[in-house]
């Protein structure tokens, strides 16, 4: 396997569209990296920046300490698994999954005997027979995995491989690639715009939007302490709740909320004080009733039972709203009026004030 370096990368198209900008990233010898962003964010041009689809307007790419701008996708030793699946709808399973290794004139025992390992690995053994259009979603997004596999590349690089499979089936192949990974211990990079996916999949996860990178770290490190406001709202199901407050003194109020700040807050938003910015907490850090400090009241719009869990719509005032995520126990109804208690520790606080970087990337930074 190989260690991955993009150092400075950039895309620009002939029409002047500046799709990436100034990617930077580290990838060690068999980490798990995922890129996640909205739809245009730059991701998948990164990837297929990394895979030799896309020409790089500037930087450096290295793939196991080479340089490979310049060198052409079927010698860069990578392995892709599309979105698509791309089978060859005539040729048998055994055939899709040797063709690649037969292009490259690999003797035919050593084809069978890769193919075969691969089946096994994927839990396969039995489809190689068959045609591409006799099995089901899932069962060809592991023969597409399985072509990547026999190849044993230094990369492998996922192009949003599960995007057209159903939730439940979504599921499943998660923890097969997940368990894959820990199989082969290789060097994965993939690229999905569902953060389900990028939680429970990355070592690293790397957030994008308009070209940028908003944060690289830990997928816990996203989720508890975010960089900005879009990384704060991306990561998260449901999304972080963000409502305007205006600080005064221990105090954030707005809308009907009261939050009351932590010493360590405080002497974060002091430059604030008489200053409105946006408080966002998470659902799981609602509360219903009791006592406390930080608290706000609304009236139920919508109830979803999930089974081991419950998420309430609530309307602040009838004009705000917020989410909460709660456990079964309480009999909820609509239209029922709630007090919230607020986790003040778990919220964070976000200039309404846009920072402009030299770089032109554009965020709401976190205070706190």
């Amino acid at each position: 396997m190989a260690k991955v370096i993009l150092k400075d990368i950039n895309k620009v198209y002939s029409n002047g569209f500046h799709a990436v900008h100034d990617v930077n990233i580290d990838i060690n010898d068999r980490e798990f990296v995922i890129l996640v962003g909205p739809s245009g964010c730059g991701k998948s041009t990164t990837l297929r920046m990394i895979a030799g689809l896309e020409e790089i307007s500037s930087g450096d790419l290295y793939i196991d300490e080479k340089r490979v701008n310049d060198v052409h996708p079927k010698d860069r030793d990578i392995a892709m698994v599309f979105q698509n699946y791309a089978l060859y709808p005539h040729m048998s399973i055994y055939e899709n999954m040797a063709f690649g290794l037969k292009m490259r004139k690999v003797p035919k025992d050593e084809i069978d005997k890769r193919v075969k390992e691969a089946a096994q690995i994927l839990h396969i053994e039995n489809l190689l027979s068959r045609k591409p259009k006799q099995l089901s979603g899932g069962q060809r997004q592991r023969v597409a995995l399985g072509r990547a596999i026999v190849r044993n590349p230094k990369v492998f690089l996922f192009d949003e491989p599960l995007s057209n499979l159903d939730a439940k089936l979504r599921g499943t192949m998660r923890v097969e690639i997940a368990r894959l990974h820990n199989q082969l211990q290789a060097t994965m990079i993939y690229v999905t715009h569902d953060q389900i996916e990028a939680m429970t999949l990355g070592d690293k996860v790397v957030v994008m939007k308009d070209g940028y990178i908003q944060q690289m770290d830990t997928p816990m490190n996203l989720y508890g302490n975010p960089v900005n406001k879009f990384v704060a709202g991306f990561m998260g199901t449901p999304p972080m709740n963000f409502q305007n407050v205006t600080i005064k003194g221990n105090v954030a109020e707005g809308s009907g909320i009261k939050i009351t700040l932590t010493d360590a807050q405080m002497a974060k938003l002091k430059a604030y004080d008489g200053k409105q910015v946006s408080a966002g907490f998470r659902p799981e850090n609602l509360h219903i009733g009791g006592e406390s400090q930080s608290t706000t009241t609304g009236t139920i719009e919508v109830v979803e039972t999930l089974g081991s869990e419950i998420i309430l719509y609530v309307s602040l005032n009838g004009e705000n709203r917020i989410v909460v995520k709660t456990t079964p126990g309480f009999n909820f109804k609509l239209n029922d009026k709630i007090t919230l208690n607020i986790n003040a520790e778990k919220c964070h606080f976000f200039d309404n004030e846009e920072t402009v970087h030299p770089s032109g990337k554009v965020e709401n930074i976190c205070i706190v």
